[in-house]
């Protein structure tokens, strides 16, 4: 699943394709794949698109929302005119549809616009949604509203970490910092990369956990955050950016899938990978304590 990096790179790219375009149309061909009366809103302007955790809101002009959640393999995918493939561009999962005839069997909701450009919404497995909301039911979404603040967030304090953790002092910290009501957008892959930079073993209790680490923790967050999205996101999963491109964040990764590589830290460690959580969690436990 695309994590906040990854979103966020699709969110900035289709924000200068789509914005200020007049929906025409929607043609939905599953059901589960568009929740809401797509009628209600042909005629409307997109006004912005925003990225909330690894969700996509897209604000239209008559007061209603879509809310994209691209969960293991959905794709947003832009041709500047329907059937015309030359000038595609598209974010999330990467399949032979960047280059094929859409829509296919995999294409489950389609947004026509008057200037005749088309957003596909694909979707191999179907896990995938956009769910047409007013404000208040967006704002009501357990998934939305239960949220904790991001890494960029002013609310992200050592002393909010410290207040949530005096909660859950036998929690481990991996499992907290991933915990998407204590901070939003934070996936596996950050988690690992994260923890490593601010040297703190994924193991260690809450009640553990020391104010400056905790600050070391919310510095490398950020830190890590933004050089992936420097560096066009992670394609190690299934994330390929809005211009069909490949992130290359997974080139440098410290520890995350370097089980048994020697400790890029030159500390005489070695990669070790464990299971927290049910996910697999890559550390050196030699200078990550």
């Amino acid at each position: 699943m695309p994590e906040l990096p990854e979103v966020e790179i699709i969110k900035r790219g289709l924000k200068e394709k789509i914005v200020g375009k007049t929906i025409d149309n929607v043609e939905v061909r599953a059901e589960k794949s568009f929740q809401g009366k797509p009628e209600e809103i042909k005629g409307s302007k997109i006004e912005s698109i925003e990225r909330k955790a690894k969700m996509i809101v897209i604000a239209l002009s008559n007061g209603k929302y879509l809310l994209v959640h691209l969960k293991l393999t959905g794709q947003l995918v832009f041709d500047h005119k329907a059937g015309d493939k030359s000038g595609r561009v598209a974010g999330g999962h990467p399949s032979k549809d960047w280059v094929a005839d859409l829509p296919n069997k995999f294409t489950h909701v389609i947004l026509h616009f008057t200037d005749g450009s088309v957003l596909y919404f694909n979707d191999l497995r179907k896990f995938g949604y956009i769910k047409l909301l007013n404000k208040d039911e967006l704002e009501n979404q357990n998934l939305y509203k239960n949220l904790g603040p991001e890494p960029y967030s002013k609310d992200l304090t050592p002393e909010y970490l410290m207040k949530i953790f005096s909660r859950r002092p036998k929690a481990k910290i991996k499992q907290l910092i991933m915990n998407q009501s204590v901070i939003a957008g934070v996936g596996n892959i950050y988690a690992d990369e994260s923890l490593f930079c601010a040297k703190v073993s994924p193991s260690r209790l809450a009640k553990d956990m020391k104010r400056p680490e905790l600050v070391k923790i919310l510095e490398c967050l950020k830190k890590v955050m933004d050089f992936s999205i420097a560096h066009g996101g992670s394609s190690e999963n299934t994330f390929v950016d809005v211009e069909g491109k490949q992130g290359r964040m997974q080139d440098y990764f410290k520890v995350y899938q370097k089980t048994g590589q020697k400790c890029p830290n030159n500390c005489g460690g070695t990669i070790k990978r464990i299971t927290l959580g049910g996910r697999g969690t890559h550390y050196c436990p030699n200078c990550q304590k």
